[in-house]
């Protein structure tokens, strides 16, 4: 029996343990936050909203990416209508998403969007400055909605710095593949793997959320696309 393994084992157990501070650590973390989220629809009676993020990679997202873990930034939209004396209706959701990483052969920071060529950049301001310009999403198409139904649409923004595919690397090192000495001081395990550990449960992740004001589709102005 490979005695590397009770190790790893334990090693990981602590890790797990020590990662639980960052949700009791939580509330006095800032997030980023949405700088404008504004509503309009084009022609054809498609509902988009313009969001733009303030600051959207906290300083333990850019630490993690910078040791070569990936990062992802979903966009959630979701136009709720009114209704009088019941529930708000849900009428459509939509999600969209960014993967962003550092390639370390490259020595770039790589934007990634499912159906484009993805994006490169000698630095992370390059990249930051990029996530941080107004983005038109799709949200609905609301021309078969009553013209005066009184609407609002709810969007949030999350970054998780490790999805699920991602975690070779903390399979490799407990298997014994990995040998790696940095120490956290903390753990007594390699920083990426421990970074892999906190991303992987959820700890790492940033959430930031907003509504825009009641309107009706008469109200909305358009917008070009």
């Amino acid at each position: 029996m490979n005695a590397k393994l009770p190790r790893a084992a334990a090693a990981t157990r602590r890790a797990f343990l020590c990662a639980a501070v960052f949700v009791l650590a939580a509330s006095a973390v800032g997030a980023f936050t949405f700088e404008s989220v504004v509503p309009g629809r084009d022609e054809a009676g498609l509902l988009w909203v313009t969001v733009r993020l303030d600051d959207p990679l906290e300083k333990h997202v850019e630490d993690s990416m910078g040791r070569g873990m990936p990062a992802t930034l979903v966009l959630h939209t979701e136009l709720w209508r009114h209704r009088t004396a019941w529930f708000d209706r849900l009428e459509h959701a939509e999600d969209a998403t960014v993967r962003l990483r550092y390639d370390v052969w490259q020595d770039a920071w790589r934007l990634e969007r499912p159906g484009a060529a993805p994006a490169e950049f000698k630095s992370l301001d390059s990249l930051e400055s990029v996530l941080s310009r107004p983005i038109q999403l799709p949200v609905a198409n609301i021309s078969k909605l009553p013209p005066d139904a009184r609407c609002y649409v709810a969007i949030t923004a999350t970054v998780k710095p490790l999805k699920v595919e991602d975690v070779e690397e903390v399979e490799g090192w407990l298997t014994g593949e990995v040998q790696e000495h940095r120490e956290t001081g903390i753990t007594q395990l390699p920083r990426s793997v421990f970074d892999a550990v906190r991303n992987f449960a959820g700890f790492g992740d940033s959430h930031t959320r907003a509504i825009t004001n009641d309107f009706s589709a008469r109200e909305l102005a358009v917008v070009k696309r």
